[in-house]
C-alpha cells in the first residue's frame, strides 16, 4: 500500500503561496537582491511549518489533509507517530486510513462523513478505533472540515485533526463500570433494606400479635375469674330467692288469718300496724322479691356471658355455637344498647339461620363480634347526636352456603358441589344504619392503628386484629360494604372446618 510522497505536499503548498503572497509588491529588484529576498522567504516558510508542527506535536494533534476530487492525502508526521509508524510507512490515500480503522466503526464513520457533506451537521467529528503498527487499537477523537468548495457547492478539499483519546477512554470506562458498580451496590442495599423492611414489618405484626393474645389470655383469665367470683354470691342470692318468697307468701297469709279472726287488735298491735301500712308492704314485698330474682337472673346471665365470651381456647380449635358467641356478645353490651338519657335504645334484629357447630377458636371469634358491633354503636351514637329522631338498628343475620358460593367474593367461578364434597360456608352479615364509611377512608380500615375516632377512644386495632383473626387463623374472609348516610355492612366469611392454625404455622415454618 505503499505510494512515494511528494515533495511537497498540498498543505504545505498552500501555506507556502498564502506566505509568499502576503508581501507587498515592489519594485524590481536585482539578481542579488531576487536570491536573498528568495532565501528569506523559505526561511520564513520554514519557520512557520515548523511552528506549526511544534504546535500540533505539543497538543498531541495529528493533521491530515484530504482532496476529495483524487483521493490523495496528507497525513503529517505526528499524525502517523500517533500510531507508531515512520513517515514512509503510510501511503498518501483516502484508503490507507479505511485500512487502518476498526472494521466495526467503518460504518459509523462513513453515516457521520456523509451527514456532514449533506450539511445535516455543522462539523465531523467521530469517536474510532485504529491500529498501530504495535497490533494494538487506540481510541482517536478525528475532527475536520471543508475549506474549499466548487462553483457548484460541491466540497474539493478537507482538512482536521487526529487525537489520542485511549488514556481518556479508558478512564472514562473505569469510571463507568464504577458507577455501575456502585448503582448495583445501591440496588443490593435497596433490595436489602426493602427485605430488612419486610421482616421488621413482620416482626412488628408478630410483635403485636404476641402482645394482642398474651394480653387477651390474661384478660380472659381476669374475665373468668371475675365471673366465677360474682357466679358464686349470686348463685347463693338466686337460689335461695324461691324459698324465700315462699316464706314471705305464708307469713303473709298468717298475718291476714289473725286479721280476719282477730278483726280488733290491742292498741299496741294497731299502732304498729298503722305506722307500717300494712296493705302496701304485702304488695310491695312480694315485689321486691321478684325484682331481685329478675335481676339476679340477669346477673347470671351476664356472668354466663362473660365466661362464654372468655373461653380459653389452649391453643385449641374447637366445635362452637356461634350464636352463643354472638348471645354472649350482645348480653354484655347491654349496658350501651339499652335506653339512654340523652338517646333512645338501639333496636337488634336477628335473623339466625341454622348452622352446625363450627370448628374454631370461640374466644377469638367473640372478640371479633364484640369489635363490630361496638363500633356500630359507636357510629349509630354520631348520627343520633346529628339527629334525635334517628331510629337505630343493628342487623344480624346468619346462614349457611354452599362452598361455591362467597358473598364476600362474587368474581369466583362456579364449581359442582359433587367436586367438593358438599362443603359449606358459614355467613355472618353485622350491618347498621349508621352515617357510613367514605370510600378513601374504607380503603384503610383494616390497616393497624387506622381509627377516624377521637384520641382516647380508639386504638385503630380492632378492625385489624379481627382480620387477621378471621383470615390468617380461620381462613376466612371479611368485607366492609358502605354507603354514605346509608350504613355500614361487615360480612364475615368462614368455612365449617378449618384446618388448625397452630399446625398451619408449624408447616409455613413460622
Amino acid at each position: 500500500m505503499h505510494i512515494e510522497e511528494p515533495t511537497t505536499n498540498p498543505l504545505e503548498t498552500e501555506l507556502s503561496v498564502q506566505h509568499y503572497q502576503s508581501f507587498p509588491e515592489s519594485e524590481p529588484l536585482q539578481k542579488g537582491q531576487k536570491d536573498l529576498a528568495k532565501e528569506n522567504l523559505d526561511i520564513s516558510c520554514q519557520c512557520s511549518q515548523a511552528a506549526l508542527q511544534m504546535a500540533l506535536i505539543a497538543s498531541g494533534l495529528g493533521l491530515w489533509d484530504w482532496n476529495l476530487v483524487t483521493g490523495k492525502t496528507y497525513y503529517d508526521p505526528q499524525w502517523k507517530s500517533i500510531l507508531g509508524y515512520e513517515l514512509d510507512e503510510i501511503d498518501n490515500e483516502f484508503k490507507s486510513f479505511e485500512q487502518l480503522v476498526h472494521p466495526q466503526d467503518l460504518p459509523r464513520i462513513r453515516q457521520t462523513l456523509h451527514d456532514y457533506l449533506q450539511k445535516s451537521i455543522p462539523v465531523f467529528e467521530v469517536e474510532l478505533r485504529m491500529l498501530t503498527k504495535s497490533g494494538e487499537w487506540k481510541w482517536i477523537l478525528a475532527c475536520g472540515k471543508v475549506f474549499q468548495w466548487d462553483e457548484f457547492g460541491k466540497p474539493l478539499r478537507m482538512a482536521g485533526t487526529h487525537k489520542d483519546i485511549t488514556q481518556q477512554k479508558a478512564l472514562s470506562e473505569q469510571l463507568q463500570s464504577e458507577i455501575t458498580e456502585r448503582e448495583s451496590s445501591q440496588t443490593q442495599i435497596r433490595e436489602k433494606s426493602q427485605q430488612l423492611e419486610i421482616t421488621l414489618q413482620k416482626l412488628e405484626s408478630t410483635q403485636r400479635e404476641l402482645l394482642q393474645n398474651q394480653k387477651m389470655a390474661n384478660l380472659g383469665q381476669l374475665v373468668a375469674d371475675m365471673a366465677n367470683e360474682i357466679n358464686n354470691p349470686v348463685s347463693f342470692i338466686y337460689c335461695n330467692l324461691h324459698p324465700a318468697s315462699q316464706y314471705a307468701e305464708n307469713l303473709i297469709r298468717v298475718i291476714e288469718l289473725y286479721q280476719n279472726y282477730y278483726p280488733t287488735p290491742i292498741p299496741v298491735i294497731a299502732l304498729h300496724l298503722q305506722r307500717l301500712d300494712l296493705s302496701f308492704v304485702k304488695t310491695d314485698f312480694l315485689k321486691l322479691l321478684w325484682s331481685m330474682r329478675a335481676g339476679s337472673e340477669r346477673v347470671k346471665e351476664i356472668v354466663f356471658a362473660l365466661r362464654n365470651f372468655s373461653t380459653s381456647d389452649e391453643g385449641q380449635m374447637k366445635k362452637a355455637d356461634l350464636h352463643e358467641g354472638l348471645d354472649s356478645v350482645l348480653r354484655i353490651l347491654q349496658h350501651r344498647l339499652k335506653e339512654q338519657p340523652d338517646r333512645p335504645r338501639i333496636e337488634i334484629v336477628k335473623d339466625f339461620g341454622e348452622l352446625p357447630l363450627i370448628e374454631c377458636y370461640p374466644g377469638e371469634l367473640n372478640q371479633v363480634f364484640m369489635n363490630i358491633l361496638t363500633n356500630a354503636i359507636d357510629t349509630l351514637e354520631e348520627k343520633i347526636q346529628q339527629n334525635y329522631s334517628f331510629a337505630p338498628k343493628i342487623w344480624i343475620h346468619t346462614e349457611i352456603v354452599s362452598s361455591h358460593l362467597s358473598l364476600v367474593n362474587n368474581n369466583q367461578p362456579w364449581v359442582n358441589e359433587r367436586r367438593i364434597g358438599k362443603k359449606h360456608k358459614v355467613i355472618i352479615r353485622i350491618s347498621d344504619n349508621g352515617k357510613g364509611i367514605l370510600p378513601h377512608i374504607q380503603r384503610h380500615i383494616f390497616e393497624p392503628f387506622f381509627t377516624t375516632k377521637p384520641v382516647g377512644k380508639g386504638k385503630g386495632l380492632g378492625l385489624s386484629i379481627s382480620r387477621q383473626i378471621i383470615v390468617e387463623k380461620h381462613q376466612g374472609k371479611i368485607k366492609c360494604n358502605s354507603q354514605l348516610d346509608r350504613g355500614t355492612e361487615l360480612i364475615v366469611e368462614m368455612q365449617t372446618t378449618t384446618r388448625d392454625y397452630a399446625n398451619m404455622r408449624k408447616h409455613a415454618g413460622i
